[in-house]
C-alpha cells in the first residue's frame, strides 16, 4: 500500500515552480482527446492498410487466385479425364461384349461342325460295318454251300461204299 501512495504522489502535480511540475503541466491530460495526434493515428492506420494491401495482400490474393485457377483447370482437366476413361471403359465393355458374343457363335459353330463329322464319321463306320457284315454273311453262306456240296458228295460217297459193302456181304 505505501507503494501504491508512493506512486500517486509522484503522479500528482506538486504544488509550486518545480521542475517536475513545469514538465507535468506540459504533457497532455490522458483523458482528454488529442484531436491532431488522433487524426495523425488514423491516417498512419490507412497508409498502413494501403501499404499492406499493395505490398502484402495482392500478391497473396493474386497467388490464391492462381492457385485456384490452376485447381479450376485440375478439376475441369480431371472431369475431363474421368468422361474419356468412362467412355473407354463402356467402349471396351461393348466390344468385350461383342468379342465375346462372336467367341459363342465360333464355339457353336465348331460344336456343330464336329457333330456333323462324328455323325458322318458314325454313317461312314455304320456303312462300312454294314458292308463288312454282308460280306462276312455271303462268305459264310458260300462257305455253307461249298460245306453241303462237300458233305452231300461225302454222303453220297458213303452211300456208294456202304452200298458196296452191303452188296459184297451179301
Amino acid at each position: 500500500m505505501a507503494l501504491l501512495e508512493l506512486a500517486n504522489l509522484t503522479l500528482q502535480s506538486p504544488a509550486g515552480d518545480g521542475p517536475v511540475a513545469r514538465i507535468l503541466a506540459q504533457m497532455p491530460d490522458p483523458m482528454r482527446p488529442d484531436l491532431p495526434a488522433l487524426l495523425f493515428v488514423i491516417v498512419l492506420l490507412v497508409v498502413l492498410y494501403l501499404y499492406l494491401r499493395v505490398v502484402f495482400f495482392g500478391p497473396i490474393t493474386k497467388v490464391m487466385e492462381d492457385r485456384d485457377r490452376d485447381l479450376d483447370a485440375g478439376g475441369d482437366a480431371k472431369a475431363v479425364a474421368a468422361a474419356q476413361l468412362d467412355a473407354r471403359q463402356r467402349d471396351y465393355q461393348a466390344r468385350l461384349k461383342e468379342l465375346r458374343a462372336q467367341a459363342f457363335e465360333a464355339r457353336k459353330e465348331l460344336a456343330d461342325a464336329a457333330g456333323r463329322e462324328k455323325l458322318r464319321l458314325l454313317d461312314e463306320a455304320r456303312v462300312k460295318a454294314q458292308a463288312e457284315q454282308r460280306a462276312a454273311l455271303e462268305s459264310l453262306r458260300a462257305q455253307q454251300a461249298v460245306a453241303k456240296q462237300d458233305l452231300l458228295a461225302q454222303v453220297d460217297a458213303l452211300a456208294e461204299a456202304m452200298a458196296q459193302t452191303l452188296l459184297k456181304q451179301a
